[in-house]
Formats: structure tokens, C-alpha cells, sequence
């Protein structure tokens, strides 16, 4: 996004957090298209992913926006976007992987069978999940660009700029956590 709409999101999260319904309105239309394109993102590494790109940003924006979050700027809102849309991808995994041990269970024609996310990928998507959090108590910089990456969809200048450290640390870094979290998940 160019500079002033930067400003734009800014002042309209300080206005809601004034109390002002509008600005709060006026902040959904303008990011609700950044979001949707984060929920995309994410869901284009997880091929076997049952949510849509516009279920999971409403979902997202529903979580974000229920907790009527102290977000600082327009940087902060979309990392917290990022930890939104992780969180509802596992929060799908978990509910498919308890359905699948008989948790609510329902008759299904054998046609949709084939529409039925990979079991597999989501109990990878809650170990990646389960390491990452291990990764953030010993390197949180480091688990914060692996969330900001892979599941907020910002490119490494993005990162660069949303954590204020240069492109050459974000690439090392995200070196280093890809082979820390390799590392944890052979275990």
C-alpha cells in the first residue's frame, strides 16, 4: 500500500479506538481486500485446505475485530491478521482431525468424499503450529517472520520493513528458522 493510505489505516484504528463506530466501519472496507489477499496466500501453500480465501479473511477480521484490538498502525493490524488467519487454519485442522476420530459425525455420500481435506496435512499444519510456538519462546523475531511469510503472505521487503530490520537479516533469519523448525519437526 502507498504511504498515505498507511496514514489512512492508522488514523482510522486510532479513531475506532476513540470510540468513533465509523471509523470502525470505514477500516473494514479499506483493509478487508488486504486481508482476503493474506487468506489466499496462506491457503495457496495448503492445497487441501476445506476453507475459502473469503471464509477465512471473514473469520480473520470476525476474530480481530471482536476483541477490538490495540493495534498501533497499519503494520501492526496486518501482523495481527497474519496470527488471526494461522489461527483459524489450525483451529479448522484440529476440528477436521476430532471429526475424523468421530467427534460429530454425519453420513456422507461417497461423491464428497473427495472434497475432504487431507487428514496428513492437518496434523502437519498443528505440528508446524506446535513448533512454531516452541520457536517463539526461544527466537520470537524469527517465529514472527515464519507467521509473517507463510501465513500473513508478505514479501521479504514487507517484513524487512514491518519488523525494521534489512532485507539480508530478514533472509537469514528465515534461513535459520526454516532449519530450526526442519529440525523440530523430524523429531
Amino acid at each position: 500500500m502507498a504511504e498515505p493510505v498507511e496514514h489512512e489505516v492508522t488514523r482510522l484504528i486510532e479513531a475506532w479506538r476513540g470510540g468513533d463506530e465509523a471509523a470502525r466501519e470505514l477500516l473494514i472496507e479499506r483493509v478487508y481486500m488486504n486481508v482476503r489477499s493474506i487468506a489466499a496466500q496462506s491457503l495457496r501453500r495448503m492445497p487441501n485446505a476445506t476453507l475459502s480465501a473469503t471464509d477465512l479473511a471473514h473469520e480473520a477480521l470476525i476474530r480481530m475485530l471482536g476483541a477490538q484490538g490495540d493495534w498501533e498502525n497499519r503494520k501492526h493490524f496486518f501482523h495481527v491478521a497474519a496470527q488471526a488467519t494461522r489461527q483459524v487454519l489450525v483451529d479448522a485442522a484440529r476440528k477436521r482431525l476430532a471429526d475424523k476420530r468421530g467427534g460429530g459425525a454425519e453420513r456422507v455420500m461417497l461423491d464428497d468424499v473427495l472434497n475432504l481435506a487431507d487428514p496428513a496435512a492437518d496434523s502437519d499444519l498443528l505440528r508446524i503450529d506446535s513448533a512454531l510456538r516452541q520457536l517463539s519462546t526461544t527466537d520470537a523475531r524469527r517465529a514472527q517472520m515464519v507467521e509473517l511469510v507463510y501465513f500473513g503472505g508478505l514479501s521479504r521487503s514487507e517484513v524487512a520493513s514491518a519488523l525494521s530490520v534489512s532485507e539480508g537479516t530478514v533472509d537469514r533469519d528465515l534461513r535459520l528458522a526454516r532449519a530450526w523448525l526442519k529440525t523440530a519437526l523430524d523429531s
